[in-house]
């Protein structure tokens, strides 16, 4: 789903979705609040104003405004809860993480906080899932994502939407160069490369690394050669032989101008994505989000398009991305956890679950919601089969939060300098609290 973690630095040192394990686990749960909300009555709650800051999926897209998305929720909400005032801010995604660190910091947190990141290390100020959501929201709720939010032996962190990733090729500009099937291998995805390149294609393959989601297609592009963030045991391996040889193909690609130029300043939506969907790129990793954006210009554009799984060095790659958002319901100065805990189970219906991925594309984690979807989108399938390998990021280890930061600001550089340099000074970041 989008997607990352920021961080808190001064108590943690914080999104798509990591995804644990999507629509696959299907079927309607026995508890399943798929109607007008759970918990207390409407009336028997009293009045208040929350403050609920929340990322803008839309932002950037052809999709849908947050604004615009989140006002309807709110006016339904009200609708059943007259006497609980939302105070909506919805921000750039870009922003958003940033954002809520400041209000933290400051000692004056929203009450709800939606984006990416993850606040390990604030037990002490949020509450727990099951002290804000009822037990038919809880339990209506994906296990294996719900798990990701574990700190310990409990649920901090509430799922909120999620995402795998994926290639997706220009099926008009493969065949333009004489190549007949995606990638499987480094070596294929060269060639195609090279192939795109002599063919006329302005930019044979995207690879963004810019501040949006560095920490993503560095994590994707480095699973695929055996190496990642962590090693099965947890240990930080941030610049292991590994991933130092993924960024030296990186920047032999870059090098021989079979990429964008510049991957440190590009950004997977507004360069990545947008020019795929213009038709100037042949292949980039693509997450569901990016549906409706394709969709349109197959509309418009008749751009023909289909995903696959993602290449690795010696074969498709055995284990990919996987992320999923957050909630996390802070306790701040007053009491609003009555009327945190009625809009919370309010959104996590499967209703609300659905219409954001009509909206977004970005897969649900209500079991509901999540069956509804893989009944009625086929094309997910790439997306849908990888889910029960996917890799997440180490969002419990305590200085992810900081990491993530420094990982979207410095990790581009990998591609035009010294590799070694720029992974050791993550890893020194990484195991500075651990």
């Amino acid at each position: 789903m989008k997607r990352n973690v920021i961080g808190v630095a001064a108590a943690a040192a914080a999104m798509t979705l990591t995804l644990a394990a999507c629509g696959s686990s299907g079927g309607t749960p026995t508890n399943s609040n798929t109607g007008s909300g759970a918990g207390a009555s409407g009336g028997s709650i009293p009045s208040a104003t929350i403050s609920v800051v929340a990322a803008d999926y839309g932002a950037g897209t052809s999709a849908e405004s947050g604004k615009d998305w989140w006002a309807t929720v709110v006016k339904a909400f009200n609708q059943k809860y007259p006497q609980i005032t939302v105070k909506m801010d919805v921000v750039n995604w870009n922003d958003v993480d940033n954002q809520i660190k400041t209000e933290v910091q400051a000692g004056n947190p929203p009450d709800i906080a939606q984006a990416s990141a993850d606040w390990t290390g604030l037990q002490s100020q949020v509450y727990p899932a099951n002290q804000v959501l009822s037990p038919a929201t809880l339990d209506n709720l994906v296990a294996s994502f719900a798990k990701q939010g574990n700190i310990g032996n409990t649920e901090y962190g509430i799922p909120w939407i999620a995402s795998s990733r994926a290639l997706v090729y220009n099926k008009t500009l493969f065949s333009k160069a004489g190549i007949s099937a995606p990638p499987t291998t480094w070596a294929e995805y060269q060639t195609d490369a090279q192939k795109l390149k002599a063919a006329g294609v302005p930019t044979p393959a995207c690879i963004p690394l810019g501040n949006e989601e560095a920490q993503a297609e560095a994590l994707i592009w480095e699973l695929g050669n055996g190496g990642g963030f962590v090693d099965s045991g947890g240990n930080w391996t941030m610049n292991s032989q590994a991933d130092i040889d993924t960024f030296k193909f990186l920047n032999s690609l870059v090098q021989a101008g079979l990429t964008n130029p510049n991957p440190a300043t590009t950004n997977r939506t507004a360069d990545c994505w947008a020019n795929f969907q213009a038709g100037k790129v042949g292949m980039t990793n693509s997450q569901p989000a990016q549906l409706p954006g394709l969709e349109k210009a197959k509309s418009d554009s008749n751009l023909d398009y289909a995903f696959a799984p993602i290449p690795g060095k010696d074969g498709l790659a055995k284990t990919t991305l996987g992320v999923n958002d957050w909630i996390w319901a802070f306790k701040g100065k007053d009491d609003h956890q009555q009327q945190v805990k009625a809009f919370l189970d309010f959104v996590l219906q499967d209703k609300w679950q659905k219409r954001f991925f009509d909206a977004y594309k970005l897969l649900p984690i209500t079991k509901g919601a999540s069956s509804a979807v893989e009944q009625s989108n086929p094309e997910l399938k790439p997306f849908l089969d990888s889910l029960p390998t996917d890799t997440f990021y180490p969002v419990n280890k305590k200085t992810w939060a900081q990491l993530n930061a420094q990982i979207k600001q410095i990790i581009g550089q990998a591609v035009s300098s010294n590799p070694a340099t720029i992974l050791g000074q993550l890893q020194k970041t990484a195991q500075s609290g651990d």
